[in-house]
């Protein structure tokens, strides 16, 4: 073989791992959606989509809170992660953040992400840790009849921002089981509960 031939055949094997790589994320999108059209005839709302090649997300309103479902692709290092992400509309005066220990990397500066978001709230969370600017209120509502039985059964996720104006949860999407509507509405109902008890 000439180092011509060897040039060609490595941009060929090249040129099929992309398009294997295209033809697999198309397939991804396409299989996301028909779960999220399935979901829109259970749970009525609005499925959005720039084009057909963008991953869709999802919106309606739910006892009078705006619901979002919607699919997030982050660069971590050299690799991008899909993360599915949940956002309910809901009225709180502070905030409180859970992270699930270990699952991301060490903070580069704490102390201003301490600042920010507070320090670790010892006793509270398990296996999350929690952080509030107000760790008074934050005990309160953690203790607060049912809140810390329903953050546990979000033990899937990674993350859970509670307040001051919305719900949000997010998680890698692990496979097209995450988007399978009895997945999403039972999530939805753990997030309507606890909306309503915080």
């Amino acid at each position: 073989m000439t180092f011509t031939q060897i040039t060609l055949f490595f941009f060929g094997i090249l040129a099929v791992i992309f398009i294997a790589m295209w033809v697999h994320a198309y397939l991804d999108v396409r299989q996301i959606r028909k779960h999220l059209e399935h979901l829109a005839t259970q749970l009525p709302g609005e499925i959005l989509q720039k084009n057909r090649f963008v991953y869709p997300a999802f919106q309606c309103q739910k006892d009078g809170r705006q619901f979002n479902l919607l699919f997030n692709e982050v660069k971590v290092g050299t690799q991008n992660i899909l993360y599915l992400i949940y956002s309910l509309t809901a009225s709180l005066p502070h905030a409180l953040c859970f992270v699930k220990k270990g699952s991301f990397k060490p903070i580069a500066d704490p102390v201003s992400f301490d600042q920010a978001n507070g320090a670790v709230l010892p006793n509270m969370g398990a296996p999350f840790e929690a952080r509030s600017l107000q760790p008074a209120w934050a005990e309160q509502v953690y203790h607060h009849e049912g809140v810390k039985t329903l953050i546990h059964e979000l033990g899937s996720f990674l993350s859970l921002q509670l307040g001051p104006d919305a719900l949000v949860i997010g998680k890698p999407f692990e496979g097209l089981s995450d988007a399978d509507s009895k997945t999403v509405l039972s999530t939805v109902t753990t997030l309507m509960k606890l909306a309503d008890a915080l």
